[in-house]
């Protein structure tokens, strides 16, 4: 069975990840290598895919500036087919990425011209059969959630498979539980980590965050980090993190979404799209950024 196109709608931005592997002490200097890498949530889900050989499509917006050439560059690189606005007054955005020792990352994150993500971004001939994907951060405020809700409905009305990533703890609690569940319900797959679905569902147990979010989705997949992910809809299935040397979680969530996706939209079992996904979360962890090498 071939796999179906997919469309990813979310962010796009441009990187600087610093290593630190001892202590930052604030108010003076810290000396590190700091690298310049294509990034954003929806965006490195998206490189995955392709490099699985999905056919890709990626709807952002970008500054009308070097660093908005440079990343529609890396999409083209990455296999990806951009559909890209690019804004006249707001710069791209730009997230400054800190990497610790154990390879946990704290993010300062400055939207850009991705804030400004509109329903006229969408191009209408994408949404004719397929599978779209959406990150969380689309759904952050003012033209965004106008923009991930009309993707939404496009998406239904052509009869298109719908999976969402929650993507972030502070932007569940900034929008609402309540209000993100209500947008998303009834999508096909939902991709909550353990803290997101926790919040969602009220509970820290898996199993009782999975019944949860099973009245609201078809199907959920939560990530658990170095414990691996479960699979739920009538039946449960877990499997173990594969082994790797841990460098930069960076992009490992959106990696299990890709390499999950890739298997199950050509028909295969629960178990094996999970290994599929936990495959490629363990590859993203191995390298610095969270893309795959072009």
């Amino acid at each position: 069975m071939p796999t179906p196109r997919v469309v990813i709608v979310g962010d796009l931005l441009y990187d600087l990840l610093a290593r630190v592997d001892g202590d930052v002490t604030l108010g003076t200097d810290t000396f590190t290598r700091i690298q310049a890498v294509a990034g954003g949530s929806g965006a490195n889900a998206a490189a995955w895919l392709a490099a699985s050989g999905v056919e890709t499509h990626f709807v952002g917006r970008v500054g009308d500036d070097a660093f908005g050439s440079f990343l529609g560059d890396e999409m083209e690189r990455a296999g990806v087919l951009a559909h890209l606005a690019r804004d006249p007054s707001l710069a791209t955005g730009k997230v400054f990425v800190l990497v610790d020792g154990a390879g946990e990352r704290t993010m300062i994150t400055d939207r850009g011209a991705g804030e400004a993500l509109s329903p006229e971004d969408l191009p209408g001939s994408l949404f004719g059969g397929g599978h779209l994907h959406l990150s969380g951060y689309t759904f952050s405020g003012g033209s965004r959630i106008e923009t991930a809700t009309g993707a939404l409905r496009l998406a239904r009305e052509s009869g298109m498979t719908v999976s969402v990533d929650p993507s972030s703890v502070p932007l569940l609690r900034d929008i609402g539980t309540e209000r993100f569940l209500g947008w998303t319900r009834g999508a096909d797959l939902c991709f909550p980590n353990l803290e997101e679905g926790a919040l969602l569902a009220g509970t820290e147990d898996p199993g009782r965050i999975a019944d949860t979010l099973l009245g609201y989705y078809s199907a959920v997949v939560l990530k658990l980090g170095a414990e691996g992910a479960i699979y739920a809809d009538e039946e449960r299935t877990h499997v173990p993190a594969a082994a790797a040397r841990v460098i930069d979680s960076t992009g490992a969530g959106d990696a299990l979404c890709a390499g999950f996706l890739a298997a199950w939209l050509t028909g295969a079992p629960a178990a094996e799209a999970l290994r599929r996904g936990v495959g490629l979360a363990a590859r993203a962890i191995e390298r610095v950024g969270g893309r795959p090498k072009s």
